[in-house]
């Protein structure tokens, strides 16, 4: 059973593992990839190379290295297809699961239903369009597909030049391939995260409607975090909704539009509702202003001892604790049905 919403970290560490799950996705698609690739080229390799010094002669004849690199090439690009539909796929679970999510922690903190709706499938694929050509997905996935197809037409071509054997052909080729796999697990996690901030950014149009909502940036949990993102650990966003850092402005993480301030972003952002951090469980009085203070101030001395925003809440949600009540209490599974 999944673990109940209480809280905005409870929703991040959902969605954390969505994305997650769409990179291992991805990865797995393209380790598969390689070992079809090792085993073909070890089959070419024993049926026509002699010994090492006339490999690439062998393989050459009858276009037999061209046909087999242009085989490559070809699966290679049905892969970056697949790659493209799993990544939009993920991105638009995330965008719809992250609204309902914050809708139901919404909704159960106010005690009331503001009449939240599930997005369209137009809806979320239209906000989900980078509005910025070159920077869509398909854009981005045919670049790396073009990269590691001509990383591996040089590596096998200049392994076997070099009379290098098998075996060290498969170790340039592991590398290339490695890669490769690494920058399209970054699209992945890249992309998931534009969808939550994106998806974030819907659903608090929705609650301003019936409270003021502030958006604070949030850090990483742990200290891997670049500099930049660092030193906005904290902001509250203006008055517009924007966060700013030197020249640059955004309304969330990895929606700068900038490569280093985006691009393996892990950042997230939470939300005070009426200048309270929002939270539901049972019997428990999330709105009691002595509670939300106490909160509020061992958060700020967890943060001057060095701890991240994100680290300080988490401390101090374990450490202070609200008031008993009677109110109605429903979870995130029960309230969700109505949307089944």
């Amino acid at each position: 059973m999944a673990k109940q919403i209480h809280n905005q970290l409870d929703i991040i560490e959902r969605v954390d593992r969505m994305i997650e799950q769409s990179e291992s996705e991805v990865e797995e698609l393209l380790s598969k990839r390689l070992r079809e690739i090792l085993n073909s080229l070890s089959a070419m390799y024993n049926k026509f190379v002699v010994d090492d010094k006339t490999s690439y002669t062998d393989l050459n004849k009858y276009n037999r290295l061209s046909k087999e690199l242009e085989r490559i090439a070809n699966q290679l690009n049905e892969d970056y297809k697949a790659i493209v539909k799993m990544i939009e796929h993920s991105t638009e679970r995330i965008y719809v699961e992250q609204y309902l999510m914050m809708a139901y922690l919404f909704e159960v903190y106010q005690s009331t239903e503001d009449g939240f709706s599930l997005p369209t499938e137009d809806t979320v694929a239209a906000a989900l369009v980078n509005p910025i050509e070159f920077l869509r997905l398909p854009a981005v996935l045919k670049e790396h597909r073009n990269e590691i197809i001509r990383k591996l037409h040089i590596e096998i071509s200049s392994s076997l030049l070099a009379g290098e054997g098998y075996w060290k052909m498969a170790e340039r080729i592991e590398k290339a391939v490695g890669f490769s796999q690494y920058k399209a697990r970054a699209v992945a996690r890249t992309e998931g995260g534009r969808a939550r901030s994106l998806s974030d950014q819907a659903v608090t149009e929705e609650m301003k409607q019936y409270a003021d909502i502030d958006d604070v940036w949030l850090s990483s949990l742990d200290h891997k975090v670049r500099t930049a993102h660092r030193k906005l650990d904290g902001q509250v966003a203006d008055e517009e909704g924007y966060f700013h850092y030197k020249l640059w402005k955004a309304k969330g993480p990895h929606l700068w539009n900038v490569a280093k301030m985006d691009i393996n972003c892990r950042c997230v952002k939470l939300k005070l509702v009426n200048g309270q951090l929002p939270s539901v469980r049972r019997g428990r009085d999330y709105k009691d202003d002595k509670y939300q203070q106490k909160l509020a101030d061992r958060i700020d001395l967890y943060m001057e001892d060095g701890y991240t925003y994100a680290q300080a809440y988490k401390m101090a949600d374990k450490e202070i604790l609200p008031p008993s009540t009677t109110m109605p209490y429903v979870t995130f599974d029960e309230w969700r049905k109505r949307y089944s």
